[in-house]
Protein backbone atom coordinates (compact mmCIF):
# COMPACT_ATOMS: atom_id res chain seq x y z
CA UNK A 1 0.00 0.00 0.00
CA UNK A 2 2.95 2.46 0.54
CA UNK A 3 4.05 1.55 -2.96
CA UNK A 4 1.14 2.04 -4.71
CA UNK A 5 0.87 5.71 -2.57
CA UNK A 6 4.23 6.24 -3.51
CA UNK A 7 3.03 5.48 -7.44
CA UNK A 8 -0.17 7.61 -7.07
CA UNK A 9 2.06 10.59 -6.15
CA UNK A 10 4.11 10.62 -8.64
CA UNK A 11 1.56 9.64 -11.84
CA UNK A 12 -0.28 12.64 -10.60
CA UNK A 13 2.65 15.06 -10.73
CA UNK A 14 3.39 13.44 -14.39
CA UNK A 15 -0.54 14.38 -15.13
CA UNK A 16 -0.53 17.59 -13.56
CA UNK A 17 2.34 18.74 -15.53
CA UNK A 18 1.35 17.30 -18.93
CA UNK A 19 -1.75 18.93 -18.66
CA UNK A 20 -0.86 22.20 -16.85
CA UNK A 21 1.75 22.28 -20.55
CA UNK A 22 -0.95 21.47 -23.16
CA UNK A 23 -3.68 23.70 -21.55
CA UNK A 24 -0.75 26.71 -21.64
CA UNK A 25 -0.52 25.89 -25.44
CA UNK A 26 -3.97 25.27 -26.18
CA UNK A 27 -6.62 27.77 -27.37
CA UNK A 28 -10.08 27.55 -27.31
CA UNK A 29 -11.21 26.50 -30.25
CA UNK A 30 -8.89 23.36 -30.01
CA UNK A 31 -8.50 22.80 -26.77
CA UNK A 32 -11.09 19.75 -26.83
CA UNK A 33 -9.33 18.33 -29.58
CA UNK A 34 -5.68 18.76 -28.10
CA UNK A 35 -6.51 17.05 -24.27
CA UNK A 36 -8.25 14.18 -26.55
CA UNK A 37 -4.91 13.24 -28.32
CA UNK A 38 -3.58 13.33 -24.89
CA UNK A 39 -6.19 11.26 -23.89
CA UNK A 40 -6.35 8.81 -27.02
CA UNK A 41 -2.00 8.45 -26.69
CA UNK A 42 -2.76 7.51 -23.23
CA UNK A 43 -5.54 5.42 -22.99
CA UNK A 44 -4.41 3.75 -26.25
CA UNK A 45 -1.20 2.90 -24.00
CA UNK A 46 -3.26 1.83 -21.20
CA UNK A 47 -5.28 -0.53 -23.16
CA UNK A 48 -1.82 -2.09 -24.80
CA UNK A 49 -1.12 -2.45 -21.63
CA UNK A 50 -3.40 -4.92 -19.98
CA UNK A 51 -2.40 -7.55 -22.94
CA UNK A 52 0.68 -7.61 -20.44
CA UNK A 53 -1.14 -10.03 -18.03
CA UNK A 54 -1.08 -12.62 -20.70
CA UNK A 55 2.75 -12.78 -21.11
CA UNK A 56 3.43 -13.79 -17.16
CA UNK A 57 1.53 -14.87 -13.86
CA UNK A 58 0.68 -11.46 -12.41
CA UNK A 59 2.04 -12.89 -9.05
CA UNK A 60 5.70 -13.16 -10.80
CA UNK A 61 7.73 -10.23 -10.67
CA UNK A 62 8.38 -10.19 -14.36
CA UNK A 63 5.72 -7.60 -15.22
CA UNK A 64 7.01 -5.46 -12.24
CA UNK A 65 10.46 -5.62 -13.84
CA UNK A 66 9.17 -5.10 -17.36
CA UNK A 67 6.64 -1.95 -16.10
CA UNK A 68 9.33 -0.35 -14.55
CA UNK A 69 11.53 -0.51 -17.89
CA UNK A 70 9.11 1.16 -19.39
CA UNK A 71 8.42 3.65 -17.32
CA UNK A 72 12.36 4.48 -17.46
CA UNK A 73 12.60 4.27 -21.05
CA UNK A 74 9.93 6.95 -21.31
CA UNK A 75 12.17 9.36 -19.89
CA UNK A 76 14.35 9.20 -23.17
CA UNK A 77 12.13 10.96 -25.63
CA UNK A 78 11.34 13.36 -23.31
CA UNK A 79 14.66 14.25 -22.47
CA UNK A 80 15.89 14.55 -26.20
CA UNK A 81 13.19 15.46 -28.57
CA UNK A 82 12.97 19.28 -29.48
CA UNK A 83 10.46 21.57 -27.51
CA UNK A 84 9.37 25.20 -26.60
CA UNK A 85 7.84 25.47 -23.10
CA UNK A 86 4.79 28.00 -22.99
CA UNK A 87 5.43 31.33 -22.22
CA UNK A 88 6.37 32.22 -18.72
CA UNK A 89 3.12 33.47 -16.46
CA UNK A 90 3.44 34.43 -12.96
CA UNK A 91 0.69 31.59 -11.43
CA UNK A 92 -2.07 32.56 -8.92
CA UNK A 93 -2.66 29.95 -6.17
CA UNK A 94 -6.45 29.10 -6.82
CA UNK A 95 -8.31 27.84 -3.36
CA UNK A 96 -11.23 25.78 -3.24
CA UNK A 97 -13.64 27.60 -2.67
CA UNK A 98 -12.72 29.93 -5.41
CA UNK A 99 -12.27 27.16 -7.78
CA UNK A 100 -16.23 25.84 -6.84
CA UNK A 101 -17.22 29.02 -7.34
CA UNK A 102 -15.85 29.73 -10.41
CA UNK A 103 -16.31 26.40 -12.46
CA UNK A 104 -18.81 24.64 -10.41
CA UNK A 105 -19.66 21.97 -13.35
CA UNK A 106 -16.31 21.06 -13.52
CA UNK A 107 -15.35 20.91 -10.12
CA UNK A 108 -18.63 18.54 -9.54
CA UNK A 109 -17.83 16.83 -12.59
CA UNK A 110 -14.62 15.49 -12.38
CA UNK A 111 -15.12 14.63 -8.30
CA UNK A 112 -18.64 12.58 -9.66
CA UNK A 113 -16.46 10.45 -12.49
CA UNK A 114 -14.04 10.28 -10.13
CA UNK A 115 -16.30 8.45 -8.17
CA UNK A 116 -17.56 6.26 -10.92
CA UNK A 117 -14.05 5.47 -13.21
CA UNK A 118 -12.51 5.15 -10.23
CA UNK A 119 -14.33 2.57 -9.07
CA UNK A 120 -13.85 0.61 -12.47
CA UNK A 121 -9.87 1.21 -11.61
CA UNK A 122 -9.77 -0.54 -8.88
CA UNK A 123 -12.77 -3.08 -8.96
CA UNK A 124 -12.75 -4.00 -12.76
CA UNK A 125 -10.66 -6.91 -12.65
CA UNK A 126 -12.58 -8.28 -9.42
CA UNK A 127 -15.63 -7.99 -10.81
CA UNK A 128 -14.44 -9.73 -14.57
CA UNK A 129 -12.99 -12.91 -12.04
CA UNK A 130 -16.20 -12.67 -10.13
CA UNK A 131 -18.66 -13.62 -13.17
CA UNK A 132 -16.06 -16.23 -14.10
CA UNK A 133 -14.09 -14.75 -17.03
CA UNK A 134 -10.18 -16.30 -16.47
CA UNK A 135 -7.07 -14.24 -17.21
CA UNK A 136 -7.27 -13.89 -20.87
CA UNK A 137 -11.18 -12.68 -20.36
CA UNK A 138 -10.16 -10.27 -17.49
CA UNK A 139 -7.44 -8.31 -19.51
CA UNK A 140 -9.99 -8.57 -23.10
CA UNK A 141 -12.69 -7.07 -20.62
CA UNK A 142 -10.31 -4.53 -19.61
CA UNK A 143 -8.43 -3.25 -22.70
CA UNK A 144 -12.01 -3.28 -24.34
CA UNK A 145 -12.91 -0.58 -22.01
CA UNK A 146 -9.78 1.31 -22.42
CA UNK A 147 -10.15 0.74 -26.51
CA UNK A 148 -13.53 2.45 -26.17
CA UNK A 149 -11.87 5.33 -24.83
CA UNK A 150 -9.22 5.46 -27.60
CA UNK A 151 -12.30 5.27 -30.25
CA UNK A 152 -14.55 8.34 -28.94
CA UNK A 153 -12.10 10.56 -26.94
CA UNK A 154 -11.25 12.67 -29.91
CA UNK A 155 -15.00 12.44 -31.53
CA UNK A 156 -16.19 14.10 -28.58
CA UNK A 157 -13.16 16.71 -27.73
CA UNK A 158 -13.74 17.64 -31.34
CA UNK A 159 -17.66 17.85 -30.92
CA UNK A 160 -17.10 20.07 -27.92
CA UNK A 161 -15.10 22.67 -29.66
CA UNK A 162 -17.69 23.11 -31.85
CA UNK A 163 -21.30 22.91 -29.47
CA UNK A 164 -21.26 23.70 -25.94
CA UNK A 165 -19.02 21.91 -24.09
CA UNK A 166 -21.58 21.42 -21.00
CA UNK A 167 -23.78 19.39 -23.55
CA UNK A 168 -21.51 17.50 -24.61
CA UNK A 169 -20.81 16.46 -21.11
CA UNK A 170 -24.30 15.88 -20.88
CA UNK A 171 -24.75 13.40 -23.24
CA UNK A 172 -21.59 11.38 -22.56
CA UNK A 173 -22.23 10.87 -18.99
CA UNK A 174 -25.91 9.76 -19.90
CA UNK A 175 -24.27 7.53 -22.69
CA UNK A 176 -21.89 6.02 -20.56
CA UNK A 177 -24.58 5.50 -17.56
CA UNK A 178 -26.46 3.48 -19.83
CA UNK A 179 -23.58 1.74 -21.07
CA UNK A 180 -22.98 0.69 -17.15
CA UNK A 181 -26.33 -0.69 -17.23
CA UNK A 182 -26.01 -2.49 -19.74
CA UNK A 183 -22.55 -3.88 -18.39
CA UNK A 184 -24.33 -5.16 -14.96
CA UNK A 185 -27.05 -6.78 -17.00
CA UNK A 186 -24.64 -8.23 -19.31
CA UNK A 187 -22.61 -10.21 -16.81
CA UNK A 188 -24.26 -13.16 -18.00
CA UNK A 189 -24.19 -12.62 -21.94
CA UNK A 190 -21.20 -14.03 -24.41
CA UNK A 191 -18.39 -12.16 -23.89
CA UNK A 192 -18.81 -10.47 -26.93
CA UNK A 193 -21.77 -8.12 -25.53
CA UNK A 194 -19.79 -7.98 -22.31
CA UNK A 195 -16.87 -6.39 -24.20
CA UNK A 196 -19.01 -4.08 -25.99
CA UNK A 197 -21.21 -2.40 -23.19
CA UNK A 198 -17.83 -2.08 -21.63
CA UNK A 199 -16.58 -0.10 -24.68
CA UNK A 200 -19.55 1.91 -24.63
CA UNK A 201 -19.42 2.73 -20.62
CA UNK A 202 -15.52 3.81 -21.04
CA UNK A 203 -15.79 5.49 -24.60
CA UNK A 204 -18.20 7.79 -23.21
CA UNK A 205 -17.38 7.90 -19.50
CA UNK A 206 -13.13 8.03 -19.28
CA UNK A 207 -13.30 11.56 -21.77
CA UNK A 208 -15.72 13.61 -18.88
CA UNK A 209 -12.60 14.10 -16.97
CA UNK A 210 -10.73 15.88 -20.06
CA UNK A 211 -14.09 17.71 -21.51
CA UNK A 212 -14.28 19.10 -17.78
CA UNK A 213 -10.86 20.17 -17.51
CA UNK A 214 -11.22 22.10 -21.21
CA UNK A 215 -14.75 23.36 -19.88
CA UNK A 216 -12.77 25.46 -16.49
CA UNK A 217 -9.74 26.78 -18.29
CA UNK A 218 -11.68 28.18 -21.25
CA UNK A 219 -12.48 31.36 -19.93
CA UNK A 220 -9.55 31.43 -17.08
CA UNK A 221 -5.99 33.66 -17.32
CA UNK A 222 -3.14 32.35 -17.97
CA UNK A 223 -1.91 32.84 -14.30
CA UNK A 224 -4.60 30.50 -12.86
CA UNK A 225 -3.94 27.35 -15.76
CA UNK A 226 -1.75 25.59 -13.29
CA UNK A 227 -3.71 25.88 -10.18
CA UNK A 228 -7.01 25.39 -11.56
CA UNK A 229 -4.93 22.12 -12.96
CA UNK A 230 -4.17 20.96 -9.60
CA UNK A 231 -7.33 21.63 -8.40
CA UNK A 232 -9.41 19.82 -10.42
CA UNK A 233 -6.47 16.82 -10.72
CA UNK A 234 -7.08 16.67 -6.71
CA UNK A 235 -10.80 16.35 -6.67
CA UNK A 236 -10.75 13.78 -9.87
CA UNK A 237 -7.93 12.39 -7.05
CA UNK A 238 -9.99 12.19 -3.81
CA UNK A 239 -13.24 10.87 -6.04
CA UNK A 240 -11.32 7.87 -7.53
CA UNK A 241 -9.74 7.39 -4.27
CA UNK A 242 -12.85 6.76 -2.97
CA UNK A 243 -14.43 5.33 -5.70
CA UNK A 244 -13.97 1.74 -5.03
CA UNK A 245 -14.14 1.93 -1.58
CA UNK A 246 -18.00 2.80 -2.37
CA UNK A 247 -18.24 0.45 -5.10
CA UNK A 248 -16.93 -2.34 -3.39
CA UNK A 249 -19.24 -1.84 -0.71
CA UNK A 250 -22.23 -2.01 -3.37
CA UNK A 251 -21.18 -4.68 -4.79
CA UNK A 252 -21.14 -6.69 -1.14
CA UNK A 253 -24.84 -5.71 -1.37
CA UNK A 254 -26.06 -6.40 -4.65
CA UNK A 255 -23.09 -8.79 -6.49
CA UNK A 256 -20.72 -7.93 -8.99
CA UNK A 257 -22.96 -5.92 -11.02
CA UNK A 258 -23.63 -3.47 -8.45
CA UNK A 259 -20.61 -1.72 -9.51
CA UNK A 260 -21.16 -0.79 -12.82
CA UNK A 261 -25.30 0.20 -10.98
CA UNK A 262 -23.17 2.47 -8.43
CA UNK A 263 -21.41 3.99 -11.57
CA UNK A 264 -24.20 4.73 -13.76
CA UNK A 265 -26.21 6.14 -10.68
CA UNK A 266 -23.11 8.94 -10.34
CA UNK A 267 -22.77 9.18 -14.21
CA UNK A 268 -27.00 9.97 -14.10
CA UNK A 269 -26.48 12.25 -11.69
CA UNK A 270 -23.23 14.30 -13.65
CA UNK A 271 -25.48 14.19 -16.51
CA UNK A 272 -28.67 16.47 -15.03
CA UNK A 273 -26.57 18.35 -12.92
CA UNK A 274 -24.86 19.25 -16.82
CA UNK A 275 -28.20 19.34 -18.68
CA UNK A 276 -29.90 21.78 -16.35
CA UNK A 277 -27.12 24.32 -16.11
CA UNK A 278 -27.57 27.21 -18.54
CA UNK A 279 -24.74 27.35 -21.45
CA UNK A 280 -23.07 29.97 -19.97
CA UNK A 281 -19.90 28.51 -19.66
CA UNK A 282 -18.65 29.64 -23.07
CA UNK A 283 -19.76 30.85 -25.90
CA UNK A 284 -17.92 29.79 -29.63
CA UNK A 285 -17.21 32.60 -31.23
CA UNK A 286 -14.86 31.61 -33.60
CA UNK A 287 -15.60 28.26 -35.96
CA UNK A 288 -12.91 25.44 -34.63
CA UNK A 289 -10.45 24.57 -36.85
CA UNK A 290 -8.29 21.22 -37.51
CA UNK A 291 -5.83 20.66 -34.13
CA UNK A 292 -2.32 20.98 -35.57
CA UNK A 293 -0.20 17.72 -34.71
CA UNK A 294 1.57 17.72 -31.35
CA UNK A 295 5.19 18.45 -32.87
CA UNK A 296 3.94 21.40 -34.36
CA UNK A 297 1.76 23.35 -31.90
CA UNK A 298 4.36 23.71 -29.19
CA UNK A 299 6.63 26.06 -31.56
CA UNK A 300 3.40 27.61 -33.41
CA UNK A 301 1.15 28.36 -30.25
CA UNK A 302 4.54 28.94 -28.38
CA UNK A 303 4.91 32.16 -30.98
CA UNK A 304 1.24 32.82 -31.29
CA UNK A 305 1.32 32.84 -26.87
CA UNK A 306 4.70 35.48 -27.19
CA UNK A 307 3.10 37.55 -29.60
CA UNK A 308 0.79 40.69 -28.58
CA UNK A 309 -2.57 40.34 -29.07
CA UNK A 310 -3.00 43.72 -31.50
CA UNK A 311 -0.53 42.66 -33.57
CA UNK A 312 -2.56 39.17 -34.51
CA UNK A 313 -5.07 41.00 -34.99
Amino acid sequence: MPLRLVTGFAYAGMILATESWLNAHAIQSTRGQLLSIFGVVSMGSWALGQALLNIAPPTDVTLFLFVSLLISAAVVPVTLLPSHPPAEVQQEPVAFRDLVAISPLPSVGVFLAGLAIGGFWGLGPNFAQRIGLDVGGISAFMAAVLGGTLVLQWPLGWLSDRVSRTLVIAGAALASAAAAIGVALAAEAPLPVLLAAGALFGGFGIPIYSLCLAVANDDLPAGRLLGTARGLLLLNGIGTAAGPLIGGLVMDLLGPGGLFLYAAALLTALAVLAGVRRHSDRSVKTRATRCPSTAMITGSLDAMIRTPADQRR
